[in-house]
């Protein structure tokens, strides 16, 4: 199947978009408890007597120096910190997008699996006319130009083209003929 660079960078941002959003509100409610909660005990603590005030001093200037840093230190330093977000950025990017391979992978083999052992569900199906001859697909996917769909008795792909057109099957049991009166 051959697939637009849109259909790809749409089909990823529909995929991403569930844990984006989950981080983002998991973010705001650490930053709410961070803000609300936290801090502010942090501050009365400090507050309440002048020996913790020392400590927290002497905890800063350990980890911070005395001294102030010239405006070319500052510079250099709010640099390395925004190369630092950056690269993080980059990391993480590059882990959604394995993240997402690998779910896209083991949704492909849940598909064949389950058509393997004819769990193939009527919605699943599709009907086609390939060469003159009307067939039943399980449907995999369409692309820009071309569908996918894998046959259930030979376990076969066969593509078609998308304009070509297809209809789904709905095979409800159980239903009674009303002109018949029989199952």
């Amino acid at each position: 199947m051959e697939r637009s660079f849109h259909q790809v960078i749409y089909s990823g941002l529909l995929i991403s978009f569930a844990p984006a959003l989950l981080i983002l509100i998991l973010l705001a409610f650490l930053l709410y408890f961070y803000s609300h909660a936290l801090l502010p005990s942090y501050i009365d603590w400090v507050r309440k007597s002048i020996r913790t005030k020392r400590k927290i001093v002497k905890f800063r200037r350990f980890w911070f120096g005395k001294r102030n840093s010239p405006p070319v230190e500052l510079r250099a330093k709010a640099l390395f910190t925004t190369v630092a977000i950056l690269a993080n950025f980059g990391v993480l990017y590059v882990a959604s997008l394995i993240y997402f391979e690998h779910e896209g992978k083991e949704k492909a083999t849940q598909v064949v699996e389950a058509h393997l052992h004819g769990e193939s569900k009527p919605t699943q199906m599709v009907r086609v006319k390939i060469s003159k001859e009307d067939k039943t697909l399980r449907f995999l996917g369409c692309g820009t130009r071309n569908c996918a769909g894998l046959e259930e008795k030979t376990n076969l792909i066969f593509y078609y083209a998308s304009s070509q057109g297809y209809s789904y099957l709905h095979r409800e049991s159980n239903v009674t003929s009303q002109a018949r009166g029989t199952p």
